[in-house]
């Protein structure tokens, strides 16, 4: 052994034999004296020593000691006392190097670990390292974030949401823009979308779904659907679906087969045609049982066109009238008198023909005794014969002074000329559009499948002025109808309608709604309209305000002011021009331009600018209409 020390090192060259390696040393920290003193020294020890190879390499050095050619080679260690040089600690992550005994110690910074604090310790693994939002962990630290639509305020850990809205007024376009946590959204109103690229709201096409079950109207911001009312279909609660127009008031449409109805034909031709030979003269006879609540009309007409010899007997003013003429016009005559009978009751008839007179009883009592020298049968060919109409006139020109000769009223036990009537009784017995009700009232009968129409003109004559004044008595049988419209070619400038309540889950209640065109404009709502009592409604309409009431009960717009105005505005312009007046119902146009187009079922009275309405009257009216007869309720 030769040692040479120095203050700082020491350097120690041997040749030994191992002595001291035991099956356990392996276990142990290496230690200098142990592994080059005690055992072979060489590289293997010399880095248990070191226990890292940098300082094995840097202190291990060979070096001939021995100059004999057989001589083993031995190792030169130059040991440090510093353990900490060079740096084996993670130059980041230590704060401190301990230099031990052969060893070293690294003091790690708070934000990292392991032996030589190579391990970055990971805050954001513990409570997010107290960040509201985002943890965002970096070597030897971290930071806090936050997510979009975020700011950070106080101690760099805390998110705050960003007021978009208030940033940026034109955010949203012409929308509207709301503030949401962390974002906003740009809101259009209902009916409508919102278009990100022109930053605008656009109307959404909802029939393009097939929304409705029949036909479907977009609107700006909206829809609307309609359900074919001729079809006998109205629009059901949800506003989309169509469902079947039922009565709601049942009423007592039993007919009376042994009756004749002689309103039967609106254009007044007769119901009833006889065509009477007799093989000797005979006088004209007849009797019947007869009920009207009409004021005229034509009962019937009895003679001959040819020689111009005949009589009507007809109701005017609510009394018997009998026009005559005979002798090829020489004699002609109007004769009034007996007592009003048309109060709806049952009321018998007698005519008979004398010696050169008409006399006509009501009730057994002679009421009008009529001159007539000429007989009303006429010889043709060896036979008396006489023509009669009943309900109608033989010819429109065989009158004295002008009559409307529809009549609705009915006829019963009737017998003409002393004959036995088999064959007519047959057949109205098997038709019972020829029979009467057996219960009726007083009032128009519209049935739900027609409607009747007027020209009236609604004109004040002054700087263009109009004024439309409706006053209707209504009992309703179903829930859905027209009452009343004005018609302007396809148009619909004004209808007064019955419609299903939608405002209300009470199945009992209805609207009376008005409008203009297929806009409402005013409602009477929540009305029980079914109920079998008569209701009054009345209506007033200028070019500067529309009045709807009924009861004292004064109906509500659902229009903005303005939109009333342009409402109005509409409707003046079509009144500036013609239109029609149509009750009960209305002609075929397009299904959207009303709200409903079912006809009204129920009776109802009518009075247009203070003039009683007389559907006999009507330029039009549907057969199935009877204009003063209703039948009365179950």
């Amino acid at each position: 052994l030769f040692p040479s020390l120095s203050p700082s090192h020491s350097v120690l060259g041997f040749q030994l034999v191992k002595r001291a390696n035991h099956i356990f040393e392996e276990t142990k920290q290496g230690h200098l004296e142990r592994e080059c003193v005690e055992e072979h020294c060489s590289r293997e020890e010399a880095r248990e020593v070191f226990e890292n190879l940098p300082e094995t390499v840097t202190h291990l050095q060979p070096r001939r000691l021995i100059p004999y050619p057989t001589a083993r080679p031995l190792l030169s260690v130059k040991l440090s006392l510093n353990q900490c040089t060079p740096m084996p600690c993670h130059e980041e992550g230590y704060m401190e190097c301990e230099n031990l005994k052969g060893a070293f110690n690294c003091i790690c910074k708070p934000e990292w670990k392991g032996e030589r604090c190579e391990q970055d310790i990971d805050e954001c693994d513990t409570r997010n390292g107290g960040c509201n939002q985002i943890c965002i962990n970096m070597p030897g630290s971290y930071k806090c974030s936050c997510n979009a639509g975020f700011t950070m305020v106080s101690s760099d850990k805390i998110c705050q949401d960003v007021n978009e809205c208030g940033l940026n007024p034109d955010l949203c376009g012409t929308a509207k823009c709301e503030n949401t946590v962390g974002s906003y959204d740009c809101k259009c109103a209902a009916g409508y979308k919102y278009n990100i690229s022109t930053k605008s709201c656009n109307d959404i096409d909802e029939c393009a779904t097939n929304i409705c079950a029949q036909k479907c109207v977009n609107t700006q911001g909206s829809y609307t659907c309609y359900c074919d009312g001729k079809q006998g279909l109205k629009l059901a609660k949800n506003l989309k679906n169509c469902k079947k127009i039922v009565p709601c008031l049942p009423l007592n449409t039993v007919k009376n087969a042994a009756s004749l109805y002689l309103g039967r034909f609106f254009n007044g031709v007769p119901v009833m045609e006889y065509n009477f030979k007799r093989k000797q003269k005979t006088r004209f006879t007849v009797e019947f049982d007869f009920r009207t609540y009409d004021t005229e009309g034509v009962i019937f007409h009895a003679g001959h066109q040819q020689n111009n010899t005949w009589i009507m007997l007809a109701v005017h003013n609510g009394k018997l009238q009998v026009q005559y003429k005979n002798a090829n016009g020489v004699t002609s005559g109007v004769t009034s008198g007996g007592p009003l009978i048309n109060d709806g009751s049952w009321h018998m008839i007698f005519v008979e023909e004398s010696i050169n007179s008409l006399i006509v009883k009501v009730a057994r009592e002679a009421v009008m005794n009529i001159n007539i020298p000429e007989s009303l049968f006429m010889e043709n060919r060896g036979l008396f014969k006489i023509n009669i109409s009943v309900g109608g006139l033989l010819s429109d020109e065989l009158h004295v002074k002008p009559i409307n000769s529809r009549l609705d009223a009915c006829m019963r036990g009737w017998n003409w000329i002393n004959e036995e009537d088999t064959l007519i009784s047959e057949t109205i017995k098997h038709d019972e559009r020829l029979q009467c009700f057996s219960h009726l009232e007083s009032g128009s009968y519209y049935p739900g499948t027609g409607f009747a129409f007027y020209n009236f003109i609604y004109s004040t004559g002054e700087n263009g002025n109009w004024a439309v004044n409706v006053n209707l008595v209504i009992r309703p049988a179903a829930d859905t109808g027209v009452l009343f419209a004005l018609i302007s070619d396809d148009k619909v400038p004004l209808s007064l309608i019955i419609m299903d309540s939608s405002s209300t889950k009470k199945a009992d209640r209805q609207e009376i709604v008005l409008s203009i065109e297929n806009v409402i404009v005013y409602k009477l709502e929540g009305l029980p309209l079914c109920g079998g009592e008569k209701l009054s409604i009345q209506l007033i309409a200028t070019k500067d305000k529309i009045i709807l009431a009924s009861a004292a009960i004064i109906a509500n717009s659902p229009l903005e002011k303005a939109q009333l105005t342009e409402r109005l505005s509409t409707l003046d312009k079509y009144m500036q021009k013609s239109v029609k007046t149509y009750l009960g119902g209305i002609p075929d146009i397009p299904l959207a331009s009303t709200p409903v187009s079912a006809f009204y079922h129920g009776c109802m009275d009518t009075r247009i600018n203070n003039q009683i309405i007389d559907l006999d009257e009507a330029i039009y009216k549907d057969n199935s209409i009877k204009s003063h007869s209703c039948p009365s309720r179950t």
